[in-house]
């Protein structure tokens, strides 16, 4: 069970990573683009930190999604490998 809910709260915070790279963030009145795609050309100065910090966001969510969804399938397969050893 505690796989489960391990691997389904690493892939909810997965997709929360994915949305808050691809919604645009803006700056000011100025759009500065999204992480995955920052407007093409110089951007503004005030743009730089929020993209910044959207992508520490992104990288923060994402790394915590991968390594809960990793535990998770780890922690199956220790239990499924114990099931083995005992029976």
């Amino acid at each position: 069970m505690l796989s489960k809910v391990l691997g389904a709260v690493g892939a909810v915070l997965l997709i929360v990573g994915v949305v808050l790279a691809v919604r645009p963030v803006h700056a000011g009145g100025d759009g500065c683009g999204s992480v995955f795609r920052p407007d093409e050309g110089i951007t503004p100065m005030q743009c730089d930190a929020r993209l910044s910090s959207r992508g520490t966001l992104v990288t923060g969510f994402g790394a915590g999604g991968v390594a809960l969804v990793i535990t998770g399938l780890t922690l199956s397969a220790v239990r499924d490998r114990r099931a083995r050893t005992t029976s």
